[in-house]
């Protein structure tokens, strides 16, 4: 028979939210609505329901769940859906995603953040879940038709931490930090007072003192220690509990193992009238442990700087001009083709041309370049650079989530927010490990005490100490601090990491694959020779460069800049056609043309008199292409381009490493043997298509090799795709970028070398920090079992570890040169 209190449980979970039908909890909220009292899962609820029956929406006596109103608020997510079924539940394969990244405070360990990743992955609607110790932030993907956000933060909150929308402005974490501070100063205060008022109870230094006043000792002590364990202590304490309330052993389940031992026996033994007591031990780990909780806290911040940075980069307000006129508005109302106007000292707010003014932008926050660059009418500037010297006017192209500034936030967001497999397998030792090392101090007491190999008391320090010396927070934090300091290292010199396993992945390449355009070279082609089939007709050249418009290949730039500089008339072109690693074909003023390399030419008769200049032209590292009209070649373009100053030395330092180098393109042979051999590439592949280079990184994978592939192009992308570690180059394509693993802002290669140094002291890091944690833990227990060390050395030890992890750590956050 079911218990009042079980019964009255069962009550409660079976009541439903009159709106959503969500169980409304313990805690309804209530409103009496047409005479009748409605229950509501929460407050948001509670006023949908209100606001549409009291406009007359959701007619008297309707139910609310068959109005159209409601059924379409479903679809749109607006309101969350109570699932009915088993745990067999899946979600539909069409249902609406959302993503959120939540600021979680009070994650102290790893075992926080597997905790949290349990719960939420046991939430109906919940599609995946990731916390991330070392940055405080949690990435939930949801479907919010049967899943409110607000109840993520809720079952968060409910395991003992407080979790919010994450915004790198806010005075959370600072708030944090100061009710750290203040738990601290309480505990150290009383620690210290404690120990002093214990010297008469240890040394006997009052010999004098009464029976009575020696007795009241004990007491007073009591009462010092009471607010260090019951207040300072309160964040382990509250998360050991809802730890035991979840059936999860964590850190803090130690930590306040070890507290309360420590303070309840010391308790007992002063109500028995012994003086021999350890209220110093307890208020001394407490301090400890929260001093060095507040350490890693400010390298957490160090660590995750970066990405607070980036988002202060980004105006909350733009001079836009309009009609003539100046005017504020916030940076959400800015469109595309918008003119706004930049003063000297102000960021740019999005991304952009200059139609009027001269300045130089500094763009090193962003590319890790720290010179100025010019800015002209015609040149394009980037959200988040700082306009240096004079007023200039932009007409914006990319704004809001599409600017550059937004996507190396989101790129560094997800770096962050992303875990390499060392880094699980150590989570997952850790996890094994905080039981063991109960079940192994639970050993030692039993043993000691029960063979009367040691007093109780002695027993009791032992347990205690080896509690609190294996507390894993060194081996939480080796990893993910150094990869998290490493992502933000990355960042400020112009590296952006989308997955953090990127910097693994770097130690472990075999071969480097580059593309040719726009990598190896500048990319910046100029027309330098045009060679006609029978007569010249500069007709055509203004037909090619009217269809050229719509292509996104720097061939296609230069033909247009070509044709305008020649005075040349560019006509509409339609039912353009981009045949992907081939040519264009389009129509215009009734005909049509088309523009293409070698391997598109043989759909056509090919005429022999511009062959011998083709060569020639190859030969000496042109790029070459055909053009013609209505299916007849009417002659064929050379278009010159640079190499890169710096592509040689980087190659060279690359076959140093032992790693080998291959130049891939869709020119001619004789075009890229030029550049390879400009460049000292041994190895490369002309005349492939864009699915043909990822067959090509596919074939080196089947050969056993770990592969990286630098592009820029939209042809780049399955190949980048397809590589072990994709590097897209900045200036590339958006797709491109989004492609790739890694991306280096701006045009410059040695970002490649910067990349490979960062990953090696990366990885030299993590070892050295892995060793040092299991040395102090492996030491630390060793000492505590045989009695040498006391739990107050423990704490101490204990601090001095996660200390070493720490500064070790921060030697990443030194600029790269």
């Amino acid at each position: 028979m079911a218990t009042p209190i079980k019964a009255l449980e069962k009550k409660t979970a079976e009541r439903q939210c009159d709106l959503c039908g969500l169980g409304v909890g313990r805690h309804p909220f209530s409103q009496k609505v047409g005479g009748e009292e409605r229950e509501f899962c929460c407050l948001g609820c509670m006023n949908v329901f209100v606001i549409l029956t009291e406009s007359g929406v959701i007619a008297s006596g309707q139910d609310i769940r068959e109005s159209e109103v409601y059924k379409r608020s479903l679809e749109l997510g607006l309101i969350s859906n109570r699932i009915d079924g088993d745990e067999d539940f899946s979600l539909p394969e069409n249902a609406e995603t959302k993503e959120t990244l939540l600021h979680v405070s009070g994650m102290w360990c790893s075992s926080c953040s597997w905790l949290i990743e349990h719960t939420l992955k046991k939430q109906r609607g919940v599609v995946s879940a990731e916390a991330f110790f070392t940055s405080d932030l949690v990435k939930v993907k949801y479907c919010p038709q049967y899943l409110p956000p607000e109840k993520i933060t809720k079952c968060i909150d409910r395991l003992g931490y407080t979790a919010s929308i994450f915004n790198p402005d806010n005075e959370t974490s600072a708030a944090e930090k100061r009710d750290l501070v203040l738990r601290i100063g309480v505990a150290g205060f009383l620690w210290l007072n404690i120990m002093t008022l214990s010297v008469p109870l240890y040394v006997g230094y009052f010999e004098e003192i009464s029976p009575s006043i020696k007795a009241l000792f004990p007491f007073i002590l009591m009462a010092m220690a009471a607010p260090v364990i019951f207040y300072s202590a309160r964040p382990i304490l509250q998360l050991a509990w809802s730890g035991f309330l979840n059936k999860t052993i964590r850190m803090e389940t130690l930590l306040a193992t070890g507290i309360l031992a420590a303070y309840i026996y010391s308790s007992i033994q002063a109500f028995r009238g012994e003086t021999l007591i350890y209220f110093d031990t307890a208020a001394a780990i407490v301090t400890l442990v929260l001093l060095g909780k507040l350490m890693e806290k400010g390298a957490k911040e160090r660590t995750t700087q970066a990405i607070s940075m980036l988002y202060r980069l980004m105006p909350k307000k733009v001079r836009l001009f309009s009609e003539g006129l100046e005017r504020f508005v916030s940076i959400d109302a800015l469109t595309p083709d918008d003119v706004f106007v930049v003063k000297a000292g102000e960021r740019i707010p999005a991304d952009g041309v200059v139609v009027e003014g001269e300045s130089h932008a500094d763009e090193a926050m962003l590319t890790g370049e720290s010179n100025p660059v010019s800015k002209t009418p015609g040149n394009e500037v980037v959200s988040g650079s700082l306009n240096v010297t004079n007023v200039i006017r932009v007409r914006a192209t990319k704004v809001g989530d599409d600017s550059t500034l937004s996507q190396i936030i989101r790129l560094v967001e997800q770096a962050i927010s992303s875990r390499s497999s060392l880094e699980r397998t150590v989570d997952k030792v850790s996890r094994i490990f905080v039981p063991a090392v109960i079940f192994a101090a639970v050993a030692v007491f039993a043993i000691c005490f029960g063979f009367g190999l040691t007093t109780i008391d002695e027993a009791l320090m032992r347990a205690i100490t080896i509690l609190v010396i294996a507390c894993p927070c060194a081996l939480g934090l080796a990893t993910p601090l150094a990869i998290t300091a490493a992502v933000g290292a990355a960042s400020r010199n112009g590296i952006l990491v989308s997955d953090s396993s990127a910097l693994e992945k770097i130690r472990d390449l075999d071969v480097v694959v580059f593309d040719k355009t726009g990598t190896i070279t500048e990319g910046r082609f100029e027309v330098t020779d045009i060679k006609f089939v029978g007569e010249t007709d500069r007709s055509v050249i203004a037909a090619v460069a009217s269809i050229e418009r719509y292509s996104e290949h720097p061939l296609g730039a230069a033909v247009v800049r070509y044709a305008e500089t020649q005075d040349l008339k560019i006509s509409e072109a339609t039912n353009v056609e981009v045949l992907k690693g081939l040519g264009m074909t389009g129509e215009t003023e009734g005909r049509q043309f088309f523009i293409g390399n070698r391997r598109f030419l043989e759909r056509f008769d090919r005429v022999a008199e511009i062959e011998e200049t083709v060569a020639a032209w190859e030969v000496a590292g042109k790029t070459t292409a055909y053009f013609g009209v209505d299916g007849k070649l009417k002659g064929a373009m050379a278009f010159g381009d640079v190499v890169k100053s710096d592509a040689r030395d980087i190659i060279s330092k690359l076959k140093a490493q032992g790693i080998r180098t291959i130049i891939i393109s869709g020119d001619s042979t004789a075009t890229t043997r030029y550049v390879a051999n400009e460049v000292g590439a041994a190895e490369f592949q002309a005349e492939i298509m864009p699915t043909g280079k990822a067959d090509a990184i596919s074939e080196l994978q089947r050969a056993g090799l770990k592969v990286a592939m630098i592009g820029d192009g939209i042809n780049d992308a399955p190949a980048l795709a397809q590589a072990d570690l994709g590097i897209a180059m900045g200036s590339g394509t958006d797709i491109a970028m989004k492609a790739a693993d890694v991306v280096l802002v701006g045009n410059s290669l040695s970002k490649i070398l910067t990349a490979f140094r960062l990953s090696n002291k990366t990885w030299y890091i993590v070892r050295q920090n892995l060793f040092w944690a299991f040395f102090y833990n492996t030491l630390g227990m060793s000492l505590a079992v045989t009695g040498i060390l006391t739990p107050i050395m423990a704490a101490g030890a204990m601090l001095l570890s996660s200390l070493s992890v720490i500064a070790n750590t921060m030697r990443l956050n030194r600029k790269e040169s």
